[in-house]
């Protein structure tokens, strides 16, 4: 089959709204808790529990992750390709609007972000300022749109996720997480690309990012990203099944809210699935904890190196009507900015 890039971008679309959708139906429980609530592990679109912040969610209804990736990336399209300040600025207070998506589910460092964005004056707590509440995946879960963007260049990418990311997670941990997810659906989206050179631009944008991040960013008390990446990355390419690799990435790395954790376990999880895009959603999906973020990054990147038609038919119209957002439309968009760029390059 010829390489397209549509189907890369809309692949890495429906990835990551399916991870989303299906991930929101497991958050928070443990993995046997997840069997024991629903009989099995979850392999497709499931009734949130009453339990969980999804409570209320249609099947396959996303939260704050892919949602938020999408109105960056459909603001990002309306501007032309251009990320700037603004662009970004405008989409989170747009999303901001959608209360389905972001009543219940947005995390506080965007919240009060998105408030800064607005004008409104955010009062000193008067007590210490512990940045490292903010090292959290809330970044990273939106940005595949960025390597979307830009199919190959690894360094636009970096680039361009650090403007994003600094706007409200203006830490270098969480940059080096943001630059790890982007760079590693960049590297997905080129002809060319196979796990292993994925994984490699993970972890150079992870290795940036953190550099980067160094020099522009808040310095917090944190576990490397880096470290934790590479150590992932051994447990998804060593022995074991699949699922085994998953209980140890959980044991090992974690699967929650931190960027240590989260943004590592979700590539790690790349890695312990080759071949198999929906193998790696379903292991995110049943982890535990942090499921729709992790599951959101790993649909990303595995969605961008298989492409759309290696998933399962029924996702793209289920995310589609359970989120009213068009993602097919949107595939379209980025294809063609993508392209253009690209071509750019090339003169």
């Amino acid at each position: 089959m010829l390489y397209s890039l549509y189907d890369h971008i809309l692949g890495a679309l429906i990835g990551a709204a399916v991870g989303d959708g299906m991930g929101a139906a497991t958050e928070a429980r443990t993995t046997q808790q997840i069997i024991d609530y629903f009989g099995h592990k979850v392999t497709d679109f499931e009734t949130p529990p009453n339990d969980t912040f999804g409570a209320g969610n249609v099947p396959g209804q996303a939260t704050d992750d892919f949602s938020s990736a999408w109105f960056l990336a459909k603001a990002i399209a309306d501007n032309g390709g251009t990320v700037d300040t603004k662009s970004v600025q405008n989409a989170l207070i747009e999303w901001s609007k959608h209360a389905i998506f972001f009543d219940r589910f947005a995390g506080p460092t965007t919240r009060v972000a998105i408030k800064r964005f607005q004008g409104e004056e955010i009062p000193e707590s008067g007590g210490v300022n512990l940045q490292s509440r903010q090292a959290t995946n809330g970044s990273a879960m939106r940005i595949s749109p960025i390597g979307m963007f830009n199919p190959g260049n690894l360094e636009r990418t970096i680039e361009e996720s650090i403007t994003v990311t600094m706007l409200t997670h203006n830490n270098y941990p969480a940059l080096s997480g943001a630059c790890a997810v982007s760079c590693a659906v960049s590297k997905a989206l080129s002809p060319d690309a196979d796990l292993y050179s994925v994984l490699q631009a993970a972890l150079y944008g992870a290795k940036e990012g953190e550099r980067r991040g160094r020099e522009v960013a808040l310095d917090v008390a944190s576990p490397s990203v880096v470290k934790r990446l590479e150590k992932a990355i051994e447990i998804g390419l060593g022995n074991g099944t699949p699922e085994e690799k998953m209980y140890l990435l959980g044991d090992c790395i974690g699967a929650g809210l931190h960027v240590a954790e989260a943004i590592p376990c979700a590539i790690g999880l790349v890695a312990a699935n080759p071949g198999d895009p929906v193998g790696a959603i379903v292991g995110a999906v049943n982890i535990g904890y942090d499921t729709d973020t992790i599951a959101t990054m790993t649909g990303a990147i595995v969605g961008a190196l298989y492409g759309a038609n290696r998933l399962p038919a029924h996702y793209l119209p289920t995310v589609e009507k359970a989120n009213g957002l068009p993602i097919s439309p949107l595939a379209v968009k980025i294809t063609a900015l993508a392209e253009q760029r690209m071509n750019k390059e090339e003169l």
